[in-house]
């Protein structure tokens, strides 16, 4: 029943505005890991060099980072009524578009495009929950929406399974629709949440909301602690997977169920921080602890992946992929004690932090290695990204912190 009859708001001006924006989310990831599915296929078609191959990858990966602020900046200023669903239209078009492409350089072109319209998605994600939501609900929305970058690629790979890689134009042109009706289905979703100018969808100036956000110790020990959680996900699961299938002679196969047991222990350890961070008291030993345990669990890691059985090597993988699903509680560390004013250029700052160290941290190790990685540097670079987490933690305040209103 609608709470309009007793002056409550409902779910379609709470969670609804929230969950067709979560939609729209796993649309844009499942354009992001589709790539990987179909590179062959394409790289074929268009005769492509393995450089070029990659640099389809990074370029919207690069893109997609550093635009997150200035997303987040333009949807505080305008707001997410205005911005987020024209925002979906180019994205929608920026796919259609790497679809009809005929050359490398129309490639390149629509997947900076895609990355550039799609980084306003998870600012604005975390905008609403501020803003719609009950205070308590924040750190649940954020780890959800979190949770949909593992469940896109879960169900990219699902579908490639019964597409043919041949057939990857008429596939990305129906993502391409998609996103499409997607753009409108937001328009209308986030029309109940302003009835004109909604509160705490203000307009602001330019770069202030940034300058509020960076002069914050909660806004630095926010991005401190989703660079610890990021840079271990995508930076030491790549890595170690490549030693272990040296070490252990594991197949590709057991190395993909590895990977699988490590975001599947970050799917379920984002929820649970969801679950139980909406008491701030919670978040300094939740994430102290994991933090600690993080570091444990990689230096076990790498130094059992040859010795230890396959099952005890996979429990060891869901184990850390669960403590660094508490990453998730950085956005509230974050934010707070902001207002909705700035709350998507908070967002954005954490999340950019997140994808600058996991492309970083990637790169790290092969970088002091002159060129390839060793078991000597991804020892020394992931043990340290999981002491700053340690740092990062233990930097929060110990007394109770005000949960935001």
């Amino acid at each position: 029943m609608s709470g309009s009859t007793t002056g409550t708001p409902g779910w379609r001006t709470t969670w609804g505005p929230w969950a067709f924006a979560l939609v729209f989310l796993l649309w844009q990831v499942s354009f992001q890991f589709v790539y990987g599915f179909l590179a062959d296929p394409i790289q074929k078609e268009f005769g492509l060099t393995g450089f070029e191959a990659a640099t389809l990858i990074s370029a919207f990966l690069l893109t997609y980072g550093l635009m997150q602020v200035p997303a987040g900046i333009l949807l505080d200023r305008v707001g997410v009524r205005r911005v987020l669903p024209l925002a979906g239209v180019g994205a929608g078009l920026s796919v259609g578009a790497f679809g009809l492409a005929s050359d490398f350089g129309e490639l390149l072109g629509a997947r900076i495009a895609a990355g550039a319209f799609m980084a306003f998605a998870f600012p604005a994600m975390g905008k609403i929950a501020r803003r719609q939501l009950p205070p308590g609900r924040f750190v649940l929305a954020m780890a959800l929406a979190d949770m949909s970058f593992g469940g896109g690629a879960v169900l990219v790979a699902g579908v490639t399974e019964f597409v043919d890689g041949s057939a990857w134009r008429e596939l990305v042109q129906v993502q391409a629709v998609l996103g499409l009706i997607l753009a409108a289905a937001l328009w209308l979703a986030l029309r109940p949440m302003s009835g004109g100018r909604a509160k705490g969808l203000e307009t602001d100036a330019i770069g202030s909301s940034l300058r509020r956000a960076l002069r914050r110790r909660s806004t630095l020990q926010g991005a401190l602690l989703y660079a610890w959680g990021a840079g271990l996900t995508f930076g030491f699961g790549g890595y170690w997977n490549l030693k272990l299938e040296k070490a252990c002679g594991c197949s590709a196969p057991q190395v993909s169920e590895h990977s699988t047991a490590l975001f599947g222990g970050l799917a379920l350890g984002m929820l649970i921080a969801g679950l139980l961070g909406d008491r701030s008291s919670r978040w300094r030993p939740a994430l102290l602890g994991a933090s600690i345990s993080s570091v444990a669990l990689v230096v076990a890691l790498l130094l059992g992946s040859g010795p230890l059985p396959f099952l005890a090597v996979g429990i060891l993988n869901f184990a850390l992929g669960m403590t660094l699903g508490t990453c998730a509680l950085a956005f509230a560390v974050a934010a707070r004690d902001i207002s909705t004013k700035e709350a998507a250029t908070v967002v954005a700052i954490v999340n950019a932090a997140g994808c600058i160290s996991g492309a970083f941290f990637g790169e790290l190790p092969i970088w002091m290695g002159d060129g390839q990685a060793s078991v000597f540097t991804v020892g020394v670079v992931y043990v340290g990204v999981a002491l700053l987490g340690v740092g990062a933690s233990w930097s929060l305040p110990p007394r109770r912190l005000a949960t935001p209103s």
